[in-house]
């Protein structure tokens, strides 16, 4: 069974695609990070993907306000808390529409998709 990192892992290459200027800044340290370099290598793309690793809870706020876009690739969520903080630093938020994830925030904060790497990049 595929992981919402999975889907994260399949769009950075299609964005980069339709959008060569697109930064990704990736927050955590989990089991997939091995993954994602080896994307970065394969693709040669070091300079528009950026991995934090783990942050400390009061780092998280400056993380988030760099960017533009919050893209929750999770599929099992019932409720995603990294949306709230996301929307409240202004992000708009684009998510799988799964589990609880669609009663969290409004339309017109967040953008539901198919958990598909090609709805997703839309």
């Amino acid at each position: 069974m595929r992981k919402g990192v999975d889907f994260l892992i399949d769009i950075i290459p299609l964005v980069l695609q339709h959008v060569p200027n697109a930064h990704f800044i990736i927050g955590g340290d989990g089991e997939k990070v091995p993954i994602l370099k080896e994307l970065i290598k394969k693709y040669n793309i070091g300079d528009s993907v950026e991995l934090l690793g783990g942050l400390q809870h009061d780092k998280v706020r400056y993380a988030l306000c760099r960017g533009h876009i919050f893209l929750n690739t999770s599929l099992t969520e019932s409720f995603c808390l990294s949306m709230l903080e996301a929307a409240s630093c202004g992000l708009l938020v684009v998510s799988t529409d799964v589990g609880g994830i669609p009663e969290v925030l409004p339309p017109g904060l967040a953008y539901m998709a198919k958990p598909e790497a090609g709805a997703l990049c839309e």
